[in-house]
């Protein structure tokens, strides 16, 4: 193995594993022994940025200056970051994970980063914790398939979405082929998100397909 596949397998893993701590699928222990053995600078390896796109996502979901968005598995912030400077100083960006140490890196890396506008919770692997009618996105990327209950889930998301929110999940798709990328038995095929999406209350307002291994897609409230 060269060392670039080596360094993308090592993040992945380190996201994928952010994405189990948040449907309880591992103890906290286990999630502070991995993360202490494995350098962060790993899990925001600059490469990530090649097929992730992130600015590309960020610009496809229309945040304005003072919106309110919601990170849900944050991890150690990737998107976090580039949401607070996009809202700006009268915008929020609630950080949420279930991993305390990941809850703490954020609250670092924002105070490192001048960014005053990102509120970090240690939530629960049901219960996101955040405020009701609040929202006005709500961000998902590549920790869907990990949670328990995702119908139910998915119910407490738009409880705290505003009436002109959005849902936004990005998620490995069934073509996924780079290193540490989950086995295709354990994805999600997006009709079956779309399905679960719709039961909890949501339909699908947009899909986007630049994203070489993962489905992008948009719902609004029904």
């Amino acid at each position: 193995m060269n060392q670039s596949v080596g360094i993308i397998v090592v993040f992945l893993m380190g996201q994928l594993l952010t994405g189990v701590c948040l449907a309880g699928a591992a103890s906290k222990e286990e999630g502070k022994t991995f993360y202490s053995s494995v350098p962060t600078a790993y899990m925001d390896d600059p490469r990530r940025a090649e097929w992730q796109k992130p600015e590309k996502v960020v610009d496809h979901l229309l945040i304005k200056q003072g919106d309110i968005i919601a990170d849900i598995g944050a991890g150690t912030g990737f998107f976090t970051m580039l949401f607070a400077q996009r809202v700006g100083k009268n915008g929020m960006v609630y950080a949420v994970d279930v991993d305390e140490n990941m809850v703490q890196y954020v609250e670092k890396r924002a105070k490192k980063e001048g960014l005053n506008n990102v509120k970090t919770i240690l939530a629960t692997p049901n219960e996101p914790l955040l405020p009701k009618s609040s929202m006005d996105v709500i961000f998902i990327c590549d920790t869907y398939l990990f949670f328990e209950n995702r119908e139910q889930y998915l119910a407490r998301l738009r409880d705290s979405l505003k009436n002109d929110g959005h849902l936004a999940i990005v998620s490995f798709n069934m073509k996924a082929e780079i290193p540490g990328a989950p086995p295709s038995h354990k994805m999600i095929p997006r009709e079956r998100t779309i399905q679960e999406a719709e039961k909890a209350g949501f339909a699908l307002e947009a899909e986007y397909f630049f994203l070489p291994y993962q489905d992008f897609l948009v719902f609004g409230k029904r």
